[in-house]
């Protein structure tokens, strides 16, 4: 690399929020290749062909060949965009707002030279905002992970919480009179995954809050590509008491202290995310230290019944095929419970602390190639000894769901005739309260 190559998207956003006009200019280089930026993304490609000086190209499958370009060829393309998708993520109108994500729309140039300068120049039509978790220059991880983004009538507002700042879009008609309630559940989220960091792990991330018709809790998804960024499917109907009962804000704000991984390794991302969502509940006031527990011993039990007789290892790769989101979840979530009451025992450094010093270190690090391996490899370098990756050794190539019931047992937790948790006298007690016991500078 000489130091000079570039690369240019300009984009165009048509008014009514239906076609996406791009040329993509490289300098000091030639594009030989544009890849499809999702699964499917070809579907919406206009005429299924990129246009370049040398003529057009067809796309027969997930990319563009492009034989003949030359050096500094600009290329162009327009993506007309349907009604509703099938993964809302991508695509999903509200009201006349729209979730439109950039996995729909910024294709993929191949090669690019190692660390090339890429540039986003975007019109969008006017009383419109653009919502993404980029600016100007494009990180390498918009090609690399999913990514979020939409086009709205009103800008993100900045929410403050604690150590970091939210900005938070609110699509379509919002929630009317609740809006300043779902602010509020938005904060109290925050506060709660802060309890297990220290403060909210990153500094800065975009959420974007979709009002719909779904009942019962929210949905969302913490996503990495070309920066942090929250999406929340929340009923547009939602209430002050269904909202104090729904942990989607706390479960994806938990996320973002560890780097997005591969779906191999979906059993770690989603099943820290899992335990500690209940844990942390419980140190914030939200909910009891009995109902966490009580919450926790009734997942464990879905994700025993779960799976379809595969190692947690596959189930976990072939999680949204199979939809065995139960047992990839709740296995991971046994691992930490697992890893946390051992390290308790030991009265060395805990699960905790091994977190926060990985937030503190890597939570940020989006363009790195992180992998289970990596992350238990730091946390146990924290914990001073192979705690996780030990249980993690012993379970992940098995059928069965980790065993619980003995850990349970000694910590003096049983279910009781109608479900609830229930506390026993032991010499753990004190382990097992510590695990859901606020911070000493929050508690009351």
């Amino acid at each position: 690399m000489t130091g000079a190559e570039r690369i240019v998207f300009d984009a165009r956003v048509d008014p009514d929020l239906k076609r996406v006009q791009v040329e993509v200019c490289p300098s000091g280089f030639r594009v030989e290749r544009l890849n499809a930026p999702s699964a499917g993304a070809e579907r919406w490609l206009e005429g299924g062909e990129i246009i370049t000086p040398e003529g057009r190209y067809s796309c027969p499958n997930e990319g563009v060949d492009l034989p003949l370009t030359r050096p500094d060829d600009c290329l162009r393309y327009r993506v007309n965009l349907p009604e509703k998708s099938a993964d809302p993520s991508q695509l999903l109108r509200v009201g006349a707002d729209a979730l439109l994500s950039p996995d729909l729309w910024l294709w993929i140039p191949s090669p690019r030279p190692a660390g090339v300068q890429m540039q986003l120049r975007l019109t969008v039509p006017e009383g419109r905002f653009a919502l993404l978790p980029f600016t100007e220059t494009l990180p390498e991880s918009v090609f690399t992970s999913k990514s979020a983004g939409a086009f709205a009538r009103r800008p993100a507002e900045p929410l403050r919480v604690a150590g970091g700042e939210l900005d938070v879009a609110i699509l379509g008609d919002g929630f009317g009179a609740r809006n300043e309630a779902v602010r509020d559940w938005l904060t109290r989220g925050a506060r709660a995954s802060s309890l297990l960091f220290g403060h909210f792990p990153l500094p800065r991330v975009l959420v974007l809050l979709a009002p719909g018709d779904r009942r019962g809790h929210g949905f969302g998804m913490a996503l990495r590509g070309g920066g942090p960024a929250v999406v929340i499917f929340l009923d547009r109907h939602a209430q002050a008491a269904s909202l104090d009962s729904d942990w989607t804000a706390t479960h994806e704000f938990l996320h973002l202290g560890v780097p997005r991984l591969p779906l191999e390794d979906a059993w770690l991302f989603e099943g820290l995310a899992t335990y500690y969502t209940e844990v942390v509940r419980a140190r914030a006031g939200m909910i009891s230290p009995q109902k966490a527990y009580q919450n926790l011993i009734e997942g464990f039990e879905r994700g025993r019944r779960s799976g379809e007789g595969l190692s947690l290892r596959e189930e976990s790769s072939q999680m949204h095929e199979r939809h065995s989101f139960h047992r990839v979840y709740w296995a991971g979530a046994a691992l930490a419970f697992l890893t946390d009451v051992e390290a308790r025992r030991a009265a060395g450094p805990t699960l905790d602390a091994a977190l926060r010093s990985f937030a503190e270190c890597c939570a940020a690090t989006s363009e790195e190639d992180w992998t289970a391996e990596r992350v238990l490899a730091r946390l146990d370098q924290t914990l001073a000894a192979p705690r996780f990756t030990e249980h993690a050794r012993r379970w992940l190539d098995r059928v069965e769901f980790p065993e619980l019931d003995s850990t349970l047992r000694a910590l003096g937790i049983a279910r009781g005739t109608h479900g609830e948790a229930i506390f026993g006298s032991t010499p753990n007690a004190a382990i097992r309260d510590a695990i859901m016991a606020p911070p000493a500078s929050d508690a009351p």
